[in-house]
């Protein structure tokens, strides 16, 4: 009876997954959706199972069980609808974390209102289901039934792996759209049935390899700067990087186009901040991840700035306890960090806050060069704003990641739009100051940590695909002797490091500490790797030519060519084959 409760509670997951299938296959889905839905429910009456001992226990409970196993669904396709991934351990350890719910723009209301929806429908389930079993159940055994159910489940999943075989990686992804659907792949069988090769992935297992290949590390004491100006690096929480033009940010624009250099073509390595951030900071690719934390390393670019002088603040408005960050990345820092601030307030408000601390900080700092960080919130999911920064219209009214799944992409991005226009003036009433204080201009960076996708692609947010929304990203540099144009070469976070230990004249080549190089040195042909990051896909982008590969180190070789901008190219497989040394040499890092 809950089957039809469970493919409705999934019909948009399972309508934006059939997008992705070839034309000819969808149809031989249909049936597999059915036999899924029905698999979840069997395995509802398989747990509570051992309650059947006593009827009236059983009456009562499996009713309850059931309406919880309910809600969970419910829960577990509005996030997947969003963002793309079912309720796993990423999603429980988020959850978790102090202020889950206000970073993740999740109303107490949202939370209040659900439960009593939640109740109310556990009520009437627990009503009607007591009913129905006592009405309608015997003493006859169903085990024969219940093995015939599980035995077509089974069958569903042989069924739809033989069809993810002609119909490609489309096809498998829309067999996952509800949870707790065991993955099963049949390439190698259906390759010897068929003669048809199966879609094998290149570089199967290199990802892996690479992870253990560091580059060797430099002692932050043999780090000299010839030059040492102040510095002011400053990450904006899910910047796009078409925010960065004259409407949404004007201010950051003026001055980047009179005194610095715009890098157009800038890449996050992750469109998560767990895996972007680590990565920006050790100037190392994300995938690398647990290698580097397993083997205790700590950046070299906090006890570099220490080395040579620098007096340093890290403030983060956008908290950095999530996944552990501020002991993994910021652990050496820890008395310079500040990211604990009061949580009654939005996360605008909480951007003004950092800014009130880093002025503090600034006022009461010597003649030595300062190091300043600033992690901005504002511009983060669900994009507050006040009054004076509302330029766009018509917005979405911010009401919390489950109504934005259901809200137009187009207000929602307008909302997003607003929230980056009120970061910008933020930031150029901070920097004006700075300098007054300071009495020059000092070196500064802003980028975002990553992206994030408004519906264009089919979710809301990031940290669910590598979309060019959830990837693409601002990156200028501004301050004295910073040349003044725009650049088009590929570049990503893993860039950052190096370059700004160029920009201060350290002399160490790149490789002996990175896995980037500096911006300014990039050339066109370049190809920089990015990654989901807790799952095996990973994409290569070029200036006109991007190839993803999803779940290589699974051995499913799906592969996608299309341009930076994810749209298809007529002539692709050329190109991938003429790039690919240049593309697996990325992984050879």
């Amino acid at each position: 009876m809950h089957v039809p409760i469970f493919l409705w509670l999934f019909s948009g997951p399972i309508g934006q997954a059939l997008r992705g299938v070839p034309q000819g296959f969808q149809a031989a889905l249909y049936p597999a959706f059915a036999i899924q839905a029905l698999t979840l429910a069997v395995a509802l009456w398989v747990v509570a199972l051992p309650l059947s001992v006593s009827r009236r226990l059983y009456r009562w409970t499996f009713p309850v069980l059931t309406a919880l196993a309910t809600l969970v669904l419910a829960i577990d396709s509005r996030t997947y609808a969003a963002v793309g991934f079912h309720i796993n351990g990423f999603f429980l350890r988020v959850a978790v974390q102090p202020s889950a719910l206000r970073e993740t723009g999740i109303p107490v209301s949202d939370v209040a209102w659900f439960l009593a929806e939640g109740f109310g429908f556990l009520l009437g389930e627990v009503v009607i289901g007591s009913w129905f079993l006592r009405r309608f159940t015997s003493a006859r055994p169903v085990w024969k039934v219940a093995l015939l159910l599980l035995l077509l489940a089974g069958g569903e999943r042989i069924y739809s792996a033989g069809v993810a075989f002609f119909g490609g990686p489309g096809v498998f992804a829309a067999g996952q759209a509800l949870p707790l659907q065991v993955p099963v792949r049949m390439g190698k069988f259906w390759e010897k049935l068929t003669g048809r090769p199966v879609l094998g992935s290149p570089l199967k297992g290199l990802s892996g390899e690479s992870a253990l290949k560091l580059p060797p590390g430099i002692d932050p004491e043999e780090v000299k700067f010839t030059r040492k100006p102040d510095v002011v690096f400053i990450l904006l929480e899910s910047a796009r990087a078409d925010y960065l033009d004259p409407q949404v940010m004007p201010h950051l624009w003026d001055r980047v186009t009179h005194g610095g250099t715009i890098f157009e073509r800038h890449y996050a390595l992750a469109p998560t901040t767990y895996f972007t951030v680590f990565g920006l900071i050790f100037g190392l690719e994300a995938h690398k991840l647990d290698a580097v934390v397993g083997a205790g390393r700590k950046p070299l670019l906090f006890r570099a700035f220490s080395a040579n002088g620098y007096q340093s603040k890290f403030l983060a408005a956008s908290s950095v306890d999530w996944m552990g960050l501020r002991d993994q990345v910021f652990g050496d820092v820890k008395q310079s960090l500040e990211t604990d601030w009061p949580h009654d307030l939005n996360p605008e408000q909480t951007d003004a806050a950092m800014l009130k601390e880093a002025r503090r900080f600034v006022g009461q700092a010597s003649d030595k060069p300062v190091f300043l960080f600033l992690f901005f919130v504002g511009t983060h999911f669900n994009y507050t704003y006040p009054e004076r920064a509302a330029k766009f219209s018509p917005v979405w009214n911010g009401g919390g990641i489950l109504k934005a799944s259901a809200a137009p992409g187009n207000l929602i991005l307008n909302r997003a739009r607003n929230s980056a226009y009120e970061a910008d003036m933020k930031i150029d009433e901070f920097l004006t100051w700075f300098e007054l204080k300071r009495g020059h201009k000092p070196l500064v960076l802003v980028t975002g940590d990553h992206g994030e996708e408004m519906r264009e692609q089919g979710h809301v947010g990031h940290g669910s695909a590598l979309t060019v929304q959830q990837l693409h990203v601002p990156m200028v540099v501004m301050g004295e002797g910073v040349p003044v144009g725009r650049r088009d070469e590929p570049t990503s976070h893993a860039d950052v490091v190096p370059t700004l230990m160029a920009l201060l004249g350290d002399k160490h080549p790149p490789e002996s500490y990175s896995d980037g190089m500096s911006m300014f040195a990039a050339p066109a042909d370049r190809f920089v790797l990015t990654t989901v990051g807790w799952e095996p896909k990973f994409a290569a982008i070029g200036k006109d030519l991007k190839v993803s590969f999803n779940g290589m180190d699974a051995g499913f070789g799906g592969i996608t060519i299309t341009d930076p901008l994810d749209q298809p190219l007529p002539d692709g497989e050329a190109r991938f084959t003429a790039d690919a040394p240049r593309i697996l040499k990325l992984f050879g890092k």
